[in-house]
């Protein structure tokens, strides 16, 4: 410093002075000391290196301000802080935890104080930054190769080393440190400002996000109640046909899939339909599709399966402008109508096949549906679909699905369980009680799809299976 007007000296009051009588500091002296450093930040830069000069003797204290008080580092001059024993050293440090460096004698109020200081301020108030530098006049009291290892300290002189030029480079090298562990922590903090306040946005985001989903999935379960209301009680369908089940899984809450049922002049017609999609985009063509069938059956007296396939894809057609539009959304559906009357059974599929088994038989009959879907893309003039009858003069097991069944991922090579799979185990089945065999269905899908954790439903899954005895 160029004149002594610059420096701040503080110097203990009466009573702190009273550690130079070698006293031990007791522990109720610390205790407020780590408390009030609870609070330690990281330092703030000022216009000044801080540096405390800690020993019990006032020569060694005027010495060193006259031999550093010329001195600079980049640019900045030395401000002095003065303690006389070591809990002064780190009081003076809790008030001001931006000190850069202390020159800390070890001999103080007892043998090892400056010792006892380096662990409090370490450890108690949790200072890591600030340089230390213990100088001793006594160096037996406490041996340079164990005090090095053992404290977290930057040098460790006697002070008959510290001559002027010893100082200098003694403190030059500790404000070098000083200054590098500052920098690189201030940019420690600012990542850890960024973070937080990222955090902090993040959290928000996700409540937004949170109560977003909750409302969606309280729309979507209102849907699923509308669309459970338009299907039809698989207990009544049951009092009609009682030997039934309809295994009907959707992926998500709604489906996609759905099944239809009806009786129309002593008709029965049943069918499983898989809409395009799944959630709620396949809801909305459920609703299309079971809509438009109540129309072609209920209201228009339409019951021969082939026509009612014709009628219904040129209404979805028409109902999402698919002449106009690049919609090409439609369904893959399976139906068949039993009379029970003429002991017959008239099938048509869209895609989808229709698979039965009568007494007697050896393996199970397939009826393949037309290479066309119900609406979509149609490039053919006129699109037909294919009427098959089968004689009810045995009992017949009849069978229809969705692709969601056979899709499915899992078993031990995490593949499909594929359509040869689905049709050999339901002709395995079919003697059983039906609802034993829909256990069956349930239970093999489960554990196939559950193989490996990982696994989810790929696609709604409808699997319908009934028995005609006329």
């Amino acid at each position: 410093m160029s004149n002594h007007e610059d420096e701040l000296f503080i110097f203990a009051d009466e009573e702190s002075t009273s550690a130079h009588d070698n006293t031990e500091a007791t522990l109720s002296e610390k205790e407020p000391t780590e408390q009030v450093a609870r609070t330690f930040h990281v330092p703030v830069s000022t216009d000044k290196w801080k540096v405390l000069i800690a020993d019990d003797e006032e020569e060694v204290h005027t010495v060193t301000r006259f031999a550093l008080m010329d001195y600079t580092y980049k640019g900045k001059k030395l401000q002095f802080f003065n303690a006389y024993t070591g809990k002064q050293a780190v009081d003076i440090l809790v008030e001001n935890p931006d000190i850069a460096l202390i020159l800390l004698d070890v001999v103080m109020e007892h043998n090892h104080a400056g010792l006892e200081t380096v662990e409090r301020i370490r450890d108690g108030i949790q200072n890591h930054f600030v340089r230390i530098i213990l100088r001793t006049g006594q160096p037996g009291q406490a041996p340079e190769d164990e005090v090095i290892l053992k404290y977290d300290i930057n040098d460790y002189k006697n002070k008959t080393e510290l001559t002027d030029k010893k100082l200098f480079t003694t403190l030059t090298t500790g404000l070098r440190s000083y200054a590098d562990i500052i920098e690189i922590e201030a940019l420690r903090q600012s990542l850890e400002d960024k973070v937080i306040a990222r955090t902090a946005e993040v959290v928000a985001q996700s409540k937004i996000i949170a109560k977003k989903n909750e409302d969606i999935t309280a729309s979507i379960n209102y849907a699923f109640r509308i669309q459970d209301s338009m299907l039809p009680d698989v207990d009544k369908i049951q009092r009609i046909v009682p030997q039934l089940f309809i295994l009907f899984k959707p992926r998500d809450i709604v489906s996609g899939d759905f099944y239809w049922f009806g009786e129309k002049d002593g008709k029965i017609i049943i069918s499983a339909i898989d809409c395009t999609g799944h959630g709620v985009p396949g809801a909305f063509m459920s609703m299309i599709g079971d809509s438009q069938l109540n129309q072609i059956i209920n209201m228009d007296g339409i019951t021969s399966p082939d026509v009612i396939l014709n009628k219904l894809h040129l209404r979805v057609r028409s109902a999402l402008k698919q002449a106009e539009t690049l919609n090409r959304d439609g369904m893959d559906m399976a139906i068949c109508t039993i009379d029970p009357y003429r002991k017959i059974m008239e099938c048509a599929g869209a895609k989808n096949p229709v698979v039965y088994v009568q007494e007697g038989d050896t393996e199970m009959t397939q009826i393949k549906g037309d290479k066309h879907p119900i609406g979509g893309d149609q490039r053919e003039d006129q699109r037909i679909f294919t009427k098959h009858t089968v004689k009810l003069d045995r009992p017949t097991t009849v069978y229809m699905y969705s692709d969601g069944y056979p899709d499915q991922f899992g078993g031990p090579d995490n593949r499909k369980f594929m359509t040869p799979k689905l049709r050999n185990m339901l002709f395995e089945i079919h003697q059983k009680p039906f609802e034993e065999q829909f256990d069956m269905l349930d239970k093999t899908f489960e554990n196939w799809k559950n193989y490996h954790t990982h696994n989810e439903q790929t696609d709604d899954v409808l699997v319908i299976g009934f028995k005609i005895n006329v």
